[in-house]
């Protein structure tokens, strides 16, 4: 079973560096990316997401404070420049905090952890 996987980030070439990551990982699949929290909020209102990619610090709204205002949020791994943001985000239980510049192999190292984890406890999204 793939982990239906979704990039939030402002940033274009960091956006299509993670599309393409994710491609790259055979149990990932990318549904979708967005350039803010506002446009991922309207898809996750209607689709259902086993994992985000979310940059931090986006204009309007933060990726931390997006992640709060989410109810019944997916994974998450954090993808940022700013390592300051780590503490907070662990506080949000979030899988990981991984700082930009991003290897492939910081991805799937990851998304190994992950895709155990969903093996093991099955996710309630539909």
């Amino acid at each position: 079973m793939k982990l239906r996987c979704v990039v939030i980030d402002d940033e274009p070439i960091a956006r299509k560096g993670m599309e393409e990551y994710v491609a790259d990982v055979p149990y990932l699949s990318h549904v979708g990316s967005f350039e803010s929290a506002a446009d991922a909020k309207v898809y996750l209102s209607d689709y259902p997401v086993d994992l985000m990619l979310l940059d931090i610090r986006m204009p309007k709204q933060s990726g931390i404070d997006f992640l709060k205002e989410l109810h019944d949020p997916p994974l998450v791994i954090f993808t940022t420049a700013y390592p300051q943001h780590a503490l907070e985000s662990y506080e949000l239980n979030v899988i990981d905090y991984l700082v930009k510049p991003i290897s492939p192999g910081d991805l799937i190292r990851l998304c190994k952890s992950i895709r155990l984890f969903s093996i093991e406890e099955p996710s309630n999204r539909t």
